[in-house]
């Protein structure tokens, strides 16, 4: 079955119209470019990585070559088009970083002003947070928690509030400047700044100072915001049609555009192209931006650059190149730019479609580099496996708890084996599942490597703290941190509740959210080899009989677990989001069944308790879901994308969420 849907999928991209720019340089200068663009874009939609795409190849100020793929919108057979805008996700950041650049050319701010002096609303539960600058905003070193807004199809809430509710009542995961770490708050921030400062939407400060300026005229909010010549999302390998997305966090992911914009804008950074920052202020966006972490690295970090993802990539660095980069992946779309300063050159593509965007795009670079006979990284050599050499003692004292951002391991050294063996401990499956089995990393010239997988690891400490460094990521070769040691407690403290094995479910899930697989359900669990310790979308440490603080603080979008009573039944409230167990659902009757949203508009579940066929009646804006509770919370039916009766199997459960009043009818039979 999944060969005929791939194959099915792989008919219809290549019947798909295609879309070439006017200026693609099929022969000459940048044949082989365009040759490495066109495999790339086609082996990730033909495997299922979108539906459409978009690149373009910017050279001296000038598009070269512009190309689209696919259908923008299946049903009118509508192409993707060279204005054929796409969400470009974190991408948007770069447009966060240049606002608040232009504002330090205004003489509006300086970018180790504190970020609380242009907010003072602002504030945390963490008194730390005054330290932190506006700087600090973009290299991701505030020590922010996470992220905290929604993926919308339709406008719902106010980000801006929304984060400010949710910091007041956080702390801090790190000192701020300690190290950086993906924080997707901090933009906001930083947008909220631009706000206050110009007196101006962002968005509009972005459309008069920045997509103006440099001819971006098809540049804009999100594609859900703005609608016009957009890229349609359609799900794979399902091909269903879902509504077009919002995400209002402009300044975080929020902005929607093409690929020949992203090269007019990145253009802008170069010596060359038309500026519209000062000198001082281009040359402070492409220089390192480190923090205290980078010292411990044995090679380049992730994120220590003003907005970007790096400001140097270090194959091309070892050849005296300068690459810079930013990423952008939304819930529906994947974006990313490369950019080579000194050559000017510019490569960006845009996929409707989760896919591998950075590894499109430097594709395309490395063809590009070599065209034209400048210094480009060559493929490495292929080597035999080293053998083990004994482990050095002194990491020994590095047994013990470690996380790595999800979940939680324990590490174990095989002296005879010359091994080092990552056993899980959480989250623990439910129903009784085994444990996935240890991971063994062979010590080798002075590396913890996988062999299997080529990758390599080293341990780096600074007093208590330990962090196990994945060395040289594919593709780009930055480092980062793999696993974080944890505190072994010697009073652990358990939370008022069982927790183990306890399945629970979202109650105030807007009716317009984006809804993924995995966010509705999800099981807490706990180990008896790391007592103080709770897996509860997240993994937290234990502080009292109602809280458990974030525990892994070396990773990105962390949660704090509280524990409360509403209408004396407990919930559970994880950053923005709240859940109640889900033995409180009731049971489906057959016949009809009604369904009413109380007052606080919680969302309401139903518990399916026998195999059933379903029909819905709703609120016009109210949605339904049918949710697989052991399936990674699979989304069975979604009245988003989905219409008709449905056959759900036992033991799945039905959600409803509407305004205060709404009332569903669903019959079962």
């Amino acid at each position: 079955m999944k060969r005929i849907v791939a194959l099915a999928s792989v008919c219809f991209l290549l019947l798909a119209p295609c879309a070439i720019g006017g200026e693609a340089a099929e022969t000459g200068e940048y044949a082989a470019a365009v040759a490495a663009a066109r495999e790339a874009v086609w082996k990730t939609l033909t495997t299922g990585g979108g539906s459409s795409a978009t690149v373009a190849i910017m050279d001296g100020g000038k598009i070269v070559y512009s190309e689209c793929f696919g259908a923008a919108e299946r049903a009118t057979n509508r192409p993707a088009d060279k204005e054929t805008r796409f969400n470009i996700g974190s991408t948007s950041k770069m447009f966060g970083a240049a606002a608040i650049l232009l504002l330090a050319d205004d003489g509006k701010l300086g970018l180790d002003d504190p970020a609380a002096k242009h907010l003072p609303e602002f504030v945390m539960r963490d008194g730390r947070y005054k330290e932190i600058t506006v700087r600090m905003l973009f290299n991701h070193s505030s020590g922010l928690p996470g992220s905290s807004f929604i993926f919308e199809y339709e406008p719902a809430y106010d980000p801006h509030a929304l984060l400010l509710d949710v910091l007041r009542e956080s702390d801090l995961k790190h000192a701020p400047g300690a190290m950086g770490i993906y924080c997707n708050d901090g933009f906001t921030l930083a947008e909220m700044i631009v706000e206050r400062l110009s007196g101006k939407k962002f968005i509009d400060f972005v459309a008069e100072r920045i997509f103006e300026p440099l001819g971006m005229k098809d540049s804009a909010a999100s594609v859900g915001e703005t609608g016009g010549n957009v890229a349609v999302y359609y799900d794979v390998p399902t091909g269903r049609k879902f509504p077009l997305e919002v995400v209002r966090v402009h300044a975080a992911g929020g902005l929607s555009s093409t690929a020949e914009d992203l090269c007019r804008f990145a253009d802008s950074f170069t010596p060359g192209g038309k500026h519209i920052l000062s000198e001082a202020s281009r040359q402070e966006a492409l220089k390192s931006q480190p923090t205290g972490f980078t010292k411990h690295l044995h090679g380049a970090p992730m994120l220590d650059a003003f907005g970007w993802d790096y400001a140097w990539i270090p194959d091309y660095r070892e050849k005296g190149v300068q690459v810079l980069a930013k990423s952008g992946g939304t819930m529906f779309y994947s974006t990313n730019f490369q950019l080579v300063p000194a050559e000017r050159l510019v490569v960006a593509a845009s996929i409707a479609g989760r896919a591998d965007a950075p590894g499109v795009t430097r594709a395309i670079l490395d063809a590009l580099m070599e065209e034209k006979g400048l210094p480009f990284p060559e493929k490495p050599p292929v080597k035999k496996p080293g053998e083990p050499q004994p482990i050095p003692s002194e990491l020994f004292a590095f047994e013990g708890a470690y996380t790595g951002g999800e979940g939680a391991v324990r590490f174990f050294f095989d002296r005879e084996k010359h091994t080092l063996n990552i056993h899980h401990l959480l989250p623990s499956p439910p129903d009784g599942e085994q444990l996935p089995p240890p991971v063994a990393l062979t010590y080798s010239d002075g590396f913890f490597r996988d062999f299997e997988k080529g990758t390599s690891y080293y341990f780096a400490s600074e007093g208590k703290d330990v962090y196990l460094i994945y060395e040289k990521i594919p593709g780009f070769g930055m480092n980062v941190p793999a696993f974080q040691r944890l505190e072994e407690i010697e009073a652990p403290k358990r939370l008022s509740i069982e927790m183990n094995g306890v399945l629970w479910m979202m109650r105030n899930m807007l009716p317009g959210a984006q809804i993924m697989n995995g966010t509705l359900m999800g099981w807490s669990s706990t180990s008896p080899d790391l007592p103080g310790y709770v897996f509860g979308f997240g993994l937290q440490k234990v502080e009292d009989f109602g809280f458990a603080s974030i525990a892994a603080t070396a990773f990105r979008d962390q949660l704090s677990l509280q524990l409360f009573r509403k209408d004396g039944k407990i919930r559970a409230r994880c950053g923005i989001f709240v859940l109640s167990r889900a033995d409180e659902a009731e049971e489906l009757a057959d016949g009809k069944n009604s369904v009413l949203i109380g007052p606080d508009g919680d969302n309401e579940w139903r518990k399916v308790g026998k195999g059933v066929i379903l029909s819905f009646s709703r609120p016009e804006k109210g949605r339904v879901l049918v949710v697989d509770p052991k399936n990674d919370a699979a989304l069975l039916y979604d009245s988003a994308a989905d219409s008709g009766e449905f056959f759900a199997p036992e033991g799945m459960f039905v959600f409803c969420a509407g305004a205060p009043g709404d009332v569903f009818e669903i019959e079962a039979k």
